[in-house]
């Protein structure tokens, strides 16, 4: 999430989880140290009984974001069950899906329908196959080798050109949670588009983002948000302009006309998280759903 320079510190750390293939001899030593310590806590955990069969090591969900990993996951999953009308013969697509943050409580949902996730951060889609897919053949997960400055500084393909791995109207629900908040204009774009392609007629796209109206533009240029965003270029904020896509919000109405572009209007109201009108944390994000027409 957003917030000083600390926080961005520490999300680079999920690089020694990411890729080292080209780290120097300090900064290997210094991501086997991390993992080391990651993994005694796993250990630690699992003596003490407290481990869900499906919660990934924490080297995996490091990179995740904040909050409870199974909890929040809930949250999410009841949110697309109460407000999307998901049921159990739906075929859902998790874009970004990491290491199963949704996919874990959907196998309780899902059990007539189909799940698709991918993602670009290999290990994840690695354990998510060996822990998920071995008990439920119906949950699918595939790597996607797509360059992100962060997550993936070493991948093949563009986010702005990239196609889902998924055919035409295949899906009831496409959820990009966590994911257009490290999209810049030109990906963001080609995501709705993509979303809008696999969607069937009257699916929904289900996305959590920083959404920017006039009130809260006038919060960040005051510096009264959760989150900071900076860098204003007109439709969109950025927090840092060193590594544009560690966050990124939006002006709603520039989401609504790309997504309308697509065939994606706007279902209801966003419904409207804490980030944007307050300075305390934790904060949430928005939540916005189009459904395709």
């Amino acid at each position: 999430m957003p917030g000083n320079t600390s926080d961005l510190k520490s999300l680079r750390a999920t690089k020694y989880t990411s890729s080292l293939r080209r780290a120097g001899a300090v900064e290997r030593l210094r991501g086997s140290g991390f993992r080391a310590g990651l993994h005694l806590l796993d250990l630690l955990e699992r003596a003490r009984g407290r481990r869900h069969p499906l919660l990934p090591p924490r080297r995996y969900r490091r990179f995740i974001g904040n909050g409870d990993f199974l909890e929040v996951g809930r949250e999410i999953t009841g949110y697309m069950r109460d407000e999307l009308g998901m049921s159990p013969s739906h075929d859902v697509l998790d874009a970004g899906c990491g290491a199963g943050r949704i996919a874990v409580p959907l196998t309780g949902v899902l059990t007539e329908g189909s799940y698709l996730g991918f993602d670009i951060v290999p290990h994840a889609i690695e354990w998510c196959s060996s822990a998920i897919t071995s008990r439920y053949p119906n949950f699918r997960f595939e790597h996607v080798d797509i360059r992100q400055e962060i997550y993936n500084p070493e991948g093949t393909l563009s986010a702005s050109g990239f196609r889902f791995p998924a055919d035409d109207a295949a899906f009831d629900i496409a959820a990009l949670v966590g994911l257009i908040s490290h999209l810049l204009p030109e990906e963001m774009d080609n995501y709705l588009a993509e979303s809008a392609r696999v969607l069937r007629p009257g699916g929904q796209c289900f996305a959590t983002a920083y959404l920017v109206d006039d009130k809260v533009a006038e919060n960040i240029s005051r510096g009264n948000t959760a989150f900071s965003f900076t860098h204003d270029h007109g439709d969109y904020y950025v927090h840092s302009e060193d590594e544009p896509t560690y966050a990124i919000a939006y002006r709603l109405e520039h989401i609504q006309a790309v997504a309308a572009r697509y065939g994606l209007r706007m279902r209801r109201e966003p419904q409207l998280g804490t980030w944007g009108i307050s300075i305390e944390r934790p904060a949430s994000m928005d939540l916005l759903v189009l459904e395709r027409v």
